[in-house]
């Protein structure tokens, strides 16, 4: 945060986190003295399955992947980007996280004291308000997303995860930040599947597809297929 001794409401306002816009200036400068902006490497590894959840992850810049494990097989269940937590859901229970987070683009991640986020919403009304919206959303479009893709064929289930990638990139042109194994293993398919479907999408023009380069051509008819799918 580069911001110096002037209203730093006014910073936060313009920012990724509105979340905070109920905190006062000196609340504000607390948050941001008591927590650490770290950057993390393509594929490196933000948080392990397992680890205790003892601090508050907040996305800062980048695109995190997270996976759950189960009987060796990754997969991945949500994405994490600009303005999103990690596992904000499971930082107030003191338990292990039952999922891990990696970073699929060059990711700078604010780690927060949990303690102090606790002070915060303890004091101020508003800004507890505002966390459990946050939490609410994040549990609703993490449920959606699992029974979505639950629900859909390949296509459908392709598609999705399309389209969850350009509001992540937040355009209609964008590299496809993982393999087709791994997108594969993502969606409960297998390779050959993928792969199939990503080639019907661009012989049918939905899409344009070039090694890790897409580029979605007619997004209301992706909309419609992973309705349909």
């Amino acid at each position: 945060m580069q911001t110096g001794t002037g209203d730093m409401q006014g910073y936060i306002a313009d920012s990724n986190y509105k979340w905070a816009a109920s905190l006062n200036n000196s609340q504000i400068r607390l948050l941001f003295e008591k927590s650490t902006l770290l950057t993390y490497e393509k594929g490196e590894s933000i948080l392990k399955q397992g680890s205790l959840a003892s601090q508050i992850y907040f996305v800062e810049e980048g695109i995190a992947k997270l996976n759950f494990e189960s009987s060796g097989r990754d997969t991945t269940f949500a994405f994490a980007t600009n303005g999103d937590f990690i596992g904000l859901m499971c930082s107030f229970v003191k338990k292990r996280l039952e999922f891990s987070a990696v970073a699929i683009t060059t990711t700078k991640v604010r780690i927060i004291e949990r303690d102090i986020f606790e002070e915060l919403i303890g004091s101020n009304g508003g800004f507890a308000v505002n966390i459990v919206k946050l939490m609410s959303e994040v549990t609703n479009s993490v449920v959606h997303m699992l029974i979505t893709l639950s629900h859909k064929n390949v296509n459908g289930s392709v598609a999705s995860l399309l389209i969850t990638l350009s509001k992540l990139y937040n355009s209609d042109s964008f590299q496809i930040p993982f393999s087709r194994d791994e997108m594969a293993s993502a969606l409960g398919y297998s390779k050959e599947s993928v792969i199939n479907t990503l080639s019907s999408f661009h012989q049918d023009q939905i899409v344009s597809v070039s090694g890790r380069n897409l580029k979605i051509l007619q997004p209301n008819t992706l909309v419609l297929v992973a309705e349909k799918g």
